[in-house]
């Protein structure tokens, strides 16, 4: 994930398509600004894959949800995901505090999927609307505040597009 992010220069080229098309160089900075800036963004993705892959973890049993699964495959599951944080620490070369940020953080995505979840059975019964994925607001938030609904509309092709890239890279690894 992390090898794909640098690699792919995904943020880069969303960041670039988003200044190309609504004329908003004055977002970009200085270098160091600029490096911070797409880190975060970065981090971000990262979440996002991470909620993603849990997400289509149980379809390699053949189940549709997490709730499906036999014990075995739910020990395999926990087990892979166990591997891939660890991973991603060492990876991201994560201290004990940025560790336990990102997983507050991945609290915050996860509960909103479980939330999401819950919401659509009602919204079967056209009571609620749906929310934003919290990767769509932090994201906007990041690009440009000043334009939020821009940054928005951005932030949400993005988020499909990071949401594809992540199964594709599980489909790989586990393929």
């Amino acid at each position: 994930m992390v090898t794909a992010l640098a690699r792919e220069r995904i943020v880069g080229q969303f960041v670039a398509d988003y200044v190309d098309a609504y004329d908003r160089d004055g977002i970009l900075g200085e270098s160091a600004r600029d490096r911070e800036f797409a880190e975060t963004i970065g981090r971000e993705v990262l979440l996002a894959w991470i909620v993603e892959v849990q997400e289509a973890l149980p379809a390699f049993f053949g189940k549709k949800k997490k709730a499906k699964l036999k014990n075995e495959e739910q020990e395999v599951v926990d087990a892979f995901f166990g591997e891939l944080l660890g991973g991603l620490g060492r990876a991201q070369k994560w201290g004990a505090e940025e560790q336990k940020q990102f997983l507050r953080d991945l609290a915050l995505y996860t509960d909103f999927v479980a939330l999401q979840e819950t919401a659509a059975r009602i919204r079967k019964r056209g009571k609620t609307p749906e929310e934003e994925a919290p990767f769509i607001a932090r994201v906007a938030l990041l690009l440009d505040p000043s334009m939020l609904e821009q940054g928005r509309r951005a932030a949400r092709k993005f988020h499909a597009g990071v949401g594809l890239m992540a199964r594709k890279l599980l489909k790989k690894t586990l393929g």
